[in-house]
């Protein structure tokens, strides 16, 4: 059966203004969301990320490799959820189901190829998450962007302690779902681009400290042609 990510994007500033009364609930909502997918077979994986605040973003500009210190922009992943679907309009009503603050939206995207291990967050020590970014002023030259890492930085992953990683199809087979300040949800088509850094995987690794991550992620042929954005994995 297909896969798909939904892919939470939040206004990092807007959530930390919320009463604790309102983030008790969403988390809430989410664990019963979760549920909600398991007992239904849709279910595959998902985790949370820790802030953007803390993560870093690795780039490459005229030769030399760039780290930035989060925050990275209006809107960061704060978490995905995995899911086997039928169709493309099947996971975008499942993606209507979970748990959105105003101003939130799910980008939700057929995965290409690739495997998230389940088990990654059982690790012990530090998991982090690592997005891979593309900016193009096009669809198509966005997936020749993706389209040259995939070939270049494949071998540079740490195998030992890769725990696993997926590749997303372009953002225009996918579709956004929004809310509003009144709970209506809409859903609009791809491609989504409007000139900024638009995610097409997302991996994980196993290391022991972020400077440990963001030495591998500069070394990484990846940052010749996008940006790498690594973040902790967020562990009860």
């Amino acid at each position: 059966m297909p896969e798909f990510m939904v892919m939470i994007l939040t206004n990092e500033a807007a959530e930390a203004q919320r009463p604790p009364s309102e983030t008790k609930a969403l988390v809430e909502g989410h664990s019963a969301y979760a549920r909600k997918l398991r007992s239904a077979g849709a279910f595959v994986d998902g985790e949370r990320l820790r802030p953007s605040t803390e993560g870093r973003r690795v780039s490459a500009r005229d030769g030399q490799t760039r780290v930035e210190s989060g925050p990275f922009g209006e809107t960061a992943l704060e978490g995905y959820y995995l899911l086997k679907s039928e169709s493309l309009q099947a996971a975008v009503e499942l993606a209507k189901q979970c748990p959105m603050s105003p101003g939130t939206t799910l980008d939700v995207r057929p995965l290409m190829k690739g495997h998230l291990k389940p088990e990654k967050a059982s690790q012990q020590g530090h998991v982090f998450g690592v997005a891979v970014l593309g900016n193009a002023g096009s669809e198509q030259g966005w997936v020749e962007i993706m389209d040259r890492i995939d070939a270049e930085a494949i071998s540079n992953f740490p195998s030992a302690r890769f725990l696993g990683g997926v590749r997303l199809q372009a953002p225009g087979t996918g579709r956004q779902v929004t809310t509003s300040a009144s709970g209506q949800r809409a859903v609009f088509d791809g491609p989504f681009l409007e000139g900024k850094e638009v995610i097409g995987g997302l991996c994980f690794i196993h290391v022991s400290t972020l400077e440990e991550a963001v030495r591998w992620a500069s070394q990484s042929a990846a940052v010749k042609h996008g940006a790498l954005e690594i973040r902790e994995l967020w562990r009860s």
